[in-house]
C-alpha cells in the first residue's frame, strides 16, 4: 500500500493535481479528484489502483483555506456536542420514564417533540 499526497489547486478548468515525485494531472471537479489522481498514479508508477491511497489536500487561497479549516472544526465540534446531548437526553428519558412520567409529560418536560423522544428511545 502506498500513500500519496495530492495537492489540488483550483484553476479555470477544474483542479490541478500535483503528486510529489509522480507528476501533474487534473480533474474537472474536486469530487472526482481522488479517483482521477489514483488512476493517474497507478498508470505512472505501475501499481494496482486499489493499492494507491490518496491524501487529497485542496487549496484555493490562504483566507478561504483557513475558513474551511475553521468550518470543519466547528462542524465536528457541533456533531460531538449533538452526540453528547442525545446521550444526556436518552438518559433523562429513561430516568423520567422509570419515575412514572408518560411520554407526553416527558416530551413537555424536556422540550422535545414526541418524534424526537421516539428516536432517542430507539437509538
Amino acid at each position: 500500500m502506498a500513500l500519496y499526497e495530492v495537492h489540488a489547486r483550483k484553476w479555470e478548468n477544474g483542479w490541478e493535481l500535483r503528486v510529489k515525485d509522480v507528476g501533474v494531472t487534473w480533474s474537472p471537479s474536486l469530487s472526482d479528484a481522488e479517483s482521477r489522481a489514483r488512476e493517474y498514479i497507478s498508470a505512472q508508477v505501475e501499481v494496482e489502483e486499489q493499492n494507491v491511497h490518496i491524501e487529497l489536500l485542496p487549496r484555493v487561497s490562504d483566507d478561504l483555506d483557513q475558513l474551511v479549516l475553521e468550518t470543519r472544526r466547528a462542524v465536528h465540534d457541533a456533531d460531538e456536542a449533538m452526540r453528547g446531548a442525545a446521550a444526556k437526553a436518552r438518559e433523562a428519558v429513561y430516568g423520567l420514564a422509570d419515575a412514572g412520567l408518560t411520554p407526553t409529560d416527558i416530551s413537555h418536560y424536556l422540550g422535545l417533540s414526541p418524534q424526537r423522544l421516539q428516536q432517542l428511545a430507539q437509538g
